[in-house]
């Protein structure tokens, strides 16, 4: 058997003068992909921390309206003639009532009421106090032709924490009582 063998030959150009091109453009494609990574990592961390604190703000939120209604439904229970300017209740613009500006951290609880039973995931309980506005003389007229019996009006403020010490919101009312 003859076997015929056939041989091929491709010439090769062999170009002596490469500069590894590839290489480079390769490790700038790298370079700007890690970048790229780099931004969107930075924007996620952002974001996540952006929604925690919303999270943390709408807690101590929550937590100042449940103080808020606290002191609503003390006032519905509790006769208007107990103001004694001390412990929560006081008379509007008293000097013994608290002042709640600056850190939370260094403003203390004294003065005040605090929410009990107390609400769970807060660094610090919700506290009120309230402020006796005034009284509606007897008789006043308050709409055309009609007399009405006295009535008292309280601003209720109260002071809620959110997961952290650092998040608290304050929020007010005026309050009616008949």
């Amino acid at each position: 058997m003859n076997s015929i063998q056939l041989r091929t030959t491709m010439p090769i150009n062999v170009n002596r003068d490469q500069t590894g091109s590839a290489l480079v453009i390769s490790l700038i494609m790298l370079l700007i992909i890690s970048l790229l990574a780099i931004g969107g990592l930075r924007s996620t961390i952002l974001q996540e921390r952006m929604s925690a604190n919303l999270h943390d703000r709408e807690l101590a939120f929550q937590a100042a309206e449940a103080a808020l209604r606290a002191g609503e439904r003390f006032l519905v229970t509790t006769p208007p003639d107990t103001i004694t300017n001390s412990n929560g209740l006081y008379d509007i613009n008293n000097a013994a009532t608290p002042d709640w500006l600056g850190p939370a951290a260094a403003v203390t609880a004294d003065g005040a009421i605090e929410l009990a039973p107390g609400l769970a995931s807060v660094a610090r309980q919700p506290q009120y106090f309230i402020e006796r506005i005034g009284i509606t003389p007897p008789g006043t007229e308050t709409e055309i032709g009609t007399a009405k019996p006295p009535v008292s009006f309280y601003r209720i403020t109260a002071r809620g924490f959110g997961g952290t010490e650092d998040s608290v919101v304050v929020v007010s009312s005026v309050f009616r009582n008949q």
